[in-house]
């Protein structure tokens, strides 16, 4: 009997050295991004606006996951394109590193994930995820923008509840205390009341903007349905904010420290944020004119 009779086949001893080869890119590719992924961990948790949007992302993954259980299967194989995808994310670092641009990290992070999930899940399975990573990509510059948004969103905030409480017949104004870095005072009929980071909307909004974008990408909507409906996502939700400030103010003085009302942020929010996504998922879904309310079977736009 021959030595090789106890040797295994060939294609196992090749796929063998794929999967270590996997492992070793894997490992190396987050290595290279973790410095960014942590940054972004670090602002999301810290951030109650950015958690909202965080927690919808992962709603949102979960339920597709579940609802393609069936089809979902382990491919683990390095093929061309996940390959492509690996080479792509390390070229967007270098070139990040070269030309200060953060952007490119974070093109590069949606390319690393593209390789691990075509490697992971199979190419039929990555174009399945493809709109949840679109919408992940998106996710990552609200990362960004929230501290350049911040301040003109509080602003805009402030004076839009101003009209509204002085339209209904409240005598309110909005005063800056303290310059550029102090806080907006909304002043209500004898009452002053802080309008806090958490009055911006950008939790709501963003999480808005994001549930309708993936609305719109699952449902394979026309172009011009993504150009009208994602602005009137932004826009409902900044109506639904407007209306918890308008709410707080109301009810405010019926509870003790009214001036910071903190008492009201956290279930008012919450009220709203979910008015919020209901109107947002029930609107796209009846304009994207398909039956019922599956959101992940496409329809004909």
């Amino acid at each position: 009997m021959s030595n090789t009779d106890n040797q295994p086949p060939a294609h196992t001893t090749a796929r063998t050295k794929d999967l270590l080869t996997a492992v070793l890119l894997l490992a190396f590719t987050a290595v290279v991004f973790w410095p960014a992924a942590h940054w972004i961990a670090t602002q999301t948790f810290a951030k109650e606006q950015l958690k909202q949007s965080f927690f919808v992302l992962v709603l949102a993954g979960a339920w597709i996951a579940w609802e393609n259980r069936a089809k979902l299967s382990l491919h683990l194989r390095l093929g061309n394109a996940a390959l492509l995808w690996l080479v792509a994310s390390y070229l967007l670092a270098v070139g990040a590193v070269f030309m200060h641009q953060s952007l490119l990290v974070l093109a590069g992070m949606i390319a690393a994930i593209a390789g691990a999930l075509h490697f992971a899940l199979g190419p039929v399975a990555f174009r399945r995820a493809a709109p949840l990573l679109a919408v992940f990509g998106l996710f990552l510059l609200i990362v960004l923008a929230l501290p350049v948004l911040d301040w003109p969103l509080r602003k805009a905030a402030g004076l839009e509840a101003g009209r509204l409480l002085l339209a209904i017949g409240f005598k309110a104004s909005l005063v800056l205390e303290g310059g550029k870095s102090g806080d907006l005072l909304l002043h209500v009929a004898g009452r002053t009341f802080r309008v806090a980071p958490e009055c911006n909307g950008f939790g709501i909004m963003s999480s808005a903007l994001l549930l309708g974008l993936l609305l719109l990408l699952y449902r394979r909507a026309a172009w011009w349905k993504h150009v009208v409906l994602l602005p009137v996502c932004v826009v409902v939700a900044f109506v639904f904010n407007l209306l918890r400030i308008f709410t707080i103010v109301v009810l405010a003085p019926s509870f003790p420290n009214y001036g910071t009302c903190r008492t009201l942020h956290g279930p008012v929010g919450c009220v709203e944020a979910d008015r919020t996504r209901s109107t947002i998922a029930t609107g796209t879904l009846r304009l994207t004119e398909c039956g019922g309310m599956d959101a992940l079977r496409p329809c004909r736009s």
